[in-house]
C-alpha cells in the first residue's frame, strides 16, 4: 500500500496504534489531537505541538516574503495551542536551507518569527539548522500550558451541541488563488488584498481559545487548517457523532462576499480551502452566552450547524438553499 492510498488520517491512525501501548503516568493525550497533553505538575497540563512548512508543498518563495513566512511558520503552531485552550510559553525553531541561500533571507525570516513570538509572549528557546538540497523547510515546536481540567479536545462534541466558527472562512483559499494569479502585487492592490494577507499572515486565535476553555464554553475544539469540512469530520470522528451545517450560515468576509457575487465555486473555497486558522468548536451553551463571549473578545463567533447522532450516510451533512444537500469534490487538503 502506498501513502497516497492510506491518506493522512490513515497514517496518523497507524502511528497512534503503533505507540498506543507505550504509556507514561504523565501522558494524558498523545497522537491524534492538535497538541499532546502531559501532566506538568498537580492540576497543570503541558501542551506541545509541532508543524513544518516545506517549500513547494506549503509555500512558494515568489508568492510570499521571508518575513511573512517566518510569522506564519510560528503562527500555525500557536494556533494548535489555541485550539486546546492553552497559553504558549516557549518555541523551538528548526530550519533547513540550501547552501546558497542569502543571509538577508535568513535575517528577514527570523525577524518574522521574532515579531510573532513577541506579540504572543513566546520565547524562542532553541532549535536546529541543517542543509537542504531541495528547498527551504521551517519547523516550529511550541510548548504551552493549561489547567488540566480546562484542556479542550476534539473528542468532546455531543448530540445537540451547536457548531461555531470564529471570524470568517475561505479567505485564505481566496487569497492563495489571487496570489497565484497576480503575484505579490496583490498584497498592495486589487479587490481581495485582505484575503491575500489572511493567507500570508494568519493570526492565531489565542485569546479566544483560552477564553472559551476557561469559561468551559467549548465541548470540542480544533483550528481550521485543512478545511472546515474535513476538520469538522475529524471532530465528529473523534467524538463518535455526526454534524449538519448550513452553507448559508457560513461567516464570510467582505472580500469573499464580493467574490461569491460572481463566482459559483465560493462554497468550495469556504468549506474546503483550508489555512484559515479560525477556531471550530462545539458548545452546549446558549447562543446568547457565546455571542456575549465574542463581544468581549471583539470577534465574530457564528453558529453554523448542530451536532447530531452518528448516521449511516456519513458524519457530515451540508445543506444549501432550500435544504438541498451540498456535495464537495473534496472536503479539504490532504498531504497524501
Amino acid at each position: 500500500m502506498y501513502l497516497k492510498e492510506l491518506g493522512e488520517e490513515g497514517i496518523i491512525r497507524a502511528l497512534e496504534r503503533r505507540f498506543a501501548l507505550i504509556r507514561h503516568p504523565r501522558l494524558v493525550k498523545g497522537i491524534g489531537d492538535d497538541a499532546s497533553v502531559t501532566v506538568e505538575k498537580a492540576g497543570k497540563a503541558l501542551l506541545a505541538t509541532t508543524d513544518v512548512l516545506i517549500e513547494g508543498t506549503h509555500f512558494r518563495p515568489h508568492l510570499t516574503t521571508p518575513y511573512l513566512l517566518g510569522k506564519k511558520s510560528l503562527s500555525v503552531s500557536l494556533s494548535d495551542i489555541a485550539a486546546m485552550g492553552g497559553e504558549p510559553f516557549f518555541s523551538l525553531v528548526s530550519i533547513a536551507l540550501p547552501p546558497k541561500t542569502k543571509k538577508k533571507f535568513l535575517d528577514e525570516l527570523y525577524d518574522g518569527i521574532s515579531d510573532c513570538a513577541r506579540a504572543w509572549g513566546v520565547i524562542v528557546a532553541g532549535g536546529n539548522t541543517a542543509r537542504s538540497r531541495c528547498g527551504v523547510m521551517v519547523s516550529t515546536t511550541v510548548i504551552g500550558e493549561s489547567p488540566l481540567d480546562e484542556v479542550v479536545y476534539r473528542s468532546g462534541a455531543r448530540p445537540g451541541d451547536v457548531i461555531y466558527v470564529t471570524g470568517a472562512v475561505g479567505d485564505s483559499a481566496l487569497g492563495l488563488r489571487t496570489l497565484r494569479k497576480h503575484g505579490l502585487k496583490a498584497l498592495s492592490r486589487g479587490p481581495f488584498k485582505n484575503a491575500v494577507l489572511r493567507h500570508l499572515d494568519p493570526a492565531p486565535r489565542m485569546k479566544a481559545g483560552r477564553t472559551l476553555a476557561k469559561a468551559r464554553l467549548a465541548g470540542a475544539m480544533m483550528d481550521i487548517s485543512d478545511g472546515l469540512a474535513i476538520d469538522l469530520e475529524r471532530v465528529c470522528e473523534r467524538s463518535g457523532v455526526g454534524a449538519v451545517i448550513s452553507l448559508q450560515a457560513l461567516p464570510l468576509s467582505d472580500d469573499m462576499r464580493r467574490y461569491a457575487s460572481s463566482k459559483k465555486d465560493w462554497a468550495a473555497l469556504a468549506l474546503s480551502g483550508g489555512e484559515d486558522y479560525e477556531l471550530l468548536f462545539t458548545s452546549p451553551a446558549g447562543e446568547a452566552e457565546i455571542a456575549a463571549a465574542g463581544g468581549k473578545l471583539g470577534i465574530r463567533i457564528t453558529p453554523i450547524g448542530r451536532i447530531v447522532k452518528k448516521g449511516k450516510a456519513g458524519r457530515l451533512e451540508i445543506t444549501g438553499e432550500g435544504g438541498l444537500p451540498v456535495r464537495l469534490a473534496s472536503p479539504g487538503f490532504g498531504h497524501f
